[in-house]
């Protein structure tokens, strides 16, 4: 009888947080969008912070993960989608035709499309194909495969035409 390797793989740490930090940065614009009286972004972040501060079964409820975010990723990108919405959105409606009309579209999924074009575009720490990865999976969390498909579609579009 052979013995069989079984590989465990082990998740960085650190890449668990910058995920983190997306859904906390997603979950921040959206409240951002749908809320009468918006926060700022350092407001936004403060209450975070504070929710989130070493407290395990709130962090998994938020976040999906029992852990902390990478807070620099998350304010960065909340501050981000604030500041450079006016290039952004056009980005968005853009590629919008058919079925997909921004009236009709949930503000979460428009929350996710302007947290990676944001990072796609303007903040450019992580490799194009990380971020549309993470954002494509996000968008998993939440909805179907058509608006997954979209997103993933959307985000390899853009990044084909600006940096292919």
């Amino acid at each position: 009888m052979s013995e069989e390797k079984t590989e465990k793989q082990t998740i960085n740490p650190s890449l668990q947080k910058k995920t983190a930090a997306r859904v906390a940065a997603v979950q921040c614009v959206y409240a951002r969008l749908v809320s009468d009286v918006p926060l700022s972004p350092a407001k936004q972040i403060a209450e975070l912070k504070s929710r989130l501060a070493n407290n395990k079964d709130e962090q998994k409820l938020t976040l999906g993960l029992p852990l902390e975010p990478n807070y620099a990723l998350a304010t960065a990108i909340i501050e981000g989608t604030n500041e450079f919405r006016e290039d952004i959105n056009p980005r968005i409606n853009n590629n919008l035709s058919g079925e997909w009309k921004r009236e009709r579209m949930s503000q979460l999924l428009i929350a996710i499309l302007q947290c990676a074009i944001f990072e796609l575009f303007f903040y450019k720490e992580a490799k194009h194909k990380i971020i549309i990865d993470e954002y494509t999976r996000l968008t998993s969390r939440f909805f179907s495969d058509a608006e997954v498909n979209f997103v993933h579609g959307v985000l390899q579009k853009l990044h084909a035409e600006f940096h292919g």
